[in-house]
């Protein structure tokens, strides 16, 4: 394993992904009570999975979200498409995927810096 393994690349770009998606979360659930409010969706899982099946580092550190205005139906009365249970949902399971490979690469790097210690 070398200091530039694909593995942290891939942990270190989806820890960029997922932190932006869980801020368009956290601003939906912020703007639930406004009128008219559209939810933020964040999209990136496809292009990364291409990117990490290419085991191209170029390819994956260029990997971008794509941040856009649900088309879901209003679900509220003001006018709202943001179903606060989904988002809540939605929230935990990004922020279990950023805390899961924050700790992968914690880990990673432990073990590197072991080996540059010599134990």
């Amino acid at each position: 394993m070398g200091i530039t393994d694909n593995n942290i690349e891939v942990l270190s770009k989806l820890l960029d992904l997922t932190s932006v998606k869980n801020k368009a979360i956290a601003n939906n659930i912020a703007n639930v009570n406004t009128p008219g409010y559209r939810k933020l969706e964040v999209t990136f899982q496809e292009e990364l999975r291409e990117a990490v099946k290419s085991k191209n580092v170029d390819k994956i550190n260029n990997v971008g979200e794509e941040i856009a205005f649900s088309k879901n139906a209003i679900i509220r009365k003001n006018g709202s498409n943001v179903d606060m249970d989904k988002e809540l949902v939605e929230f935990f399971k990004s922020s279990d995927k950023h805390s899961i490979c924050l700790e992968i690469l914690s880990k990673k790097f432990k073990s590197i810096m072991s080996a540059i210690a010599g134990r």
